[in-house]
């Protein structure tokens, strides 16, 4: 009978555990979830510097009719910016990867949590079933005492009636009979 306050207790701290857990989970969710925001966003100011980086350069090839040596420079900027953008996108990769990974430990430490709390509830419910048998048993075992008292009392009265019958024949009969010697 002890035992169920404990399991109780028991699986309470489980349970404050996995919510605790899952809090914690929840938090780096979001983190992670910024940051491929702010990579979004980066991404975008960059496709629209490089827009008007390209518009600027078609601008400057017009203006100076042909200076080569600044256009080449120029080149030599986009292709650097677009190796940068390139950078970005595998660094994205790698970090949409790592989420993915993080992902599928956190949905195998949930199932495994899930099961311990399936595991708990069974047991609770075997405890409660062991729980109800042990009613029904003490129920029958004080039914069966207190028939015992009361045929108990129900000889008594009996016994009493006899003697009080057989005081009564004494008495009657006594009279009658010679002495005991």
């Amino acid at each position: 009978m002890s035992g169920a306050p404990e399991s109780q207790r028991y699986f309470l701290s489980q349970l404050s555990v996995l919510i605790d857990g899952m809090k914690g989970l929840s938090t780096q969710v979001a983190r992670q979830v910024d940051a491929m925001g702010r990579y979004d966003v980066e991404f975008f100011k960059l496709g629209r510097s490089m827009t008007k980086f390209e518009n600027d350069l078609i601008e400057l090839r017009a203006d100076m009719g042909g200076v080569k040596l600044e256009v080449g420079q120029l080149r030599i900027e986009i292709g650097q910016a677009r190796a940068d953008v390139g950078q970005l996108r595998t660094e994205m990769g790698q970090f949409r990867s790592e989420i993915g990974q993080f992902r599928s430990e956190m949905e195998l430490r949930f199932g495994a949590i899930l099961k311990r709390i399936d595991d708990l509830e069974g047991r609770a419910h075997d405890i409660a079933d062991h729980i109800q048998e042990l009613r029904s048993d003490s129920l029958r075992q004080y039914n069966e005492v207190i028939n015992a008292v009361q045929d108990s009392y129900q000889n008594r009265m009996s016994v009493n009636d006899i003697e009080e019958r057989l005081a009564e024949l004494e008495r009657l009969i006594g009279p009658r009979l010679p002495p005991a010697a």
